[in-house]
């Protein structure tokens, strides 16, 4: 009997292919999962130094949450990982990723960097689109009152 509880609990654990994603750089990354012939498997965004497991029983956390499968007869593996920066651009690609593995953003090939947002000036009350437009009035009253 043991030995068919162990037969059963290898063989779910084979149908249910899974990646541990690790974002280990500084910034907020999405990881995009592809099959071995290009499909669309799943995405998430993943916070510095955080990870997350991604599977084919819950494949995406993407557009729509569906699952894309153009060739469900063929292999899905092995997956290709691709990480990118929120802005859209490129940090990094892992190919040839096997189930069950962890994958981690600084081992993959790119870049690795992503441009920093650009800061806005704060007033005392926050950011405001006028704020320099404002600043630049005050200034022209304080010099004319000067003179």
């Amino acid at each position: 009997m043991k030995k068919w509880i162990l037969v059963f609990l290898c063989f779910c654990a084979v149908g249910q292919a899974s990646l541990r994603l690790h974002n280990d750089s500084p910034y907020k990354l999405r990881a995009v999962i592809h099959a071995a012939d290009g499909t669309y498997l799943g995405e998430m965004i993943i916070l510095p130094e955080h990870f997350n497991t991604w599977s084919e029983q819950y494949p995406s956390f993407g557009p729509g949450g569906q699952h894309y499968s153009e060739q469900p007869s063929r292999s899905q593996t092995p997956y290709t990982v691709q990480w990118y920066c929120l802005d859209g651009g490129q940090y990094g690609i892992c190919q040839n990723i096997s189930p069950g593995a962890a994958v981690l953003a600084g081992n993959c090939e790119g870049p690795k960097y992503c441009k920093p947002p650009k800061k806005k000036k704060k007033g005392p009350y926050g950011a405001h689109e006028d704020d320099e437009q404002l600043h630049n009035q005050n200034e022209a009253n304080s010099s004319s009152d000067d003179s």
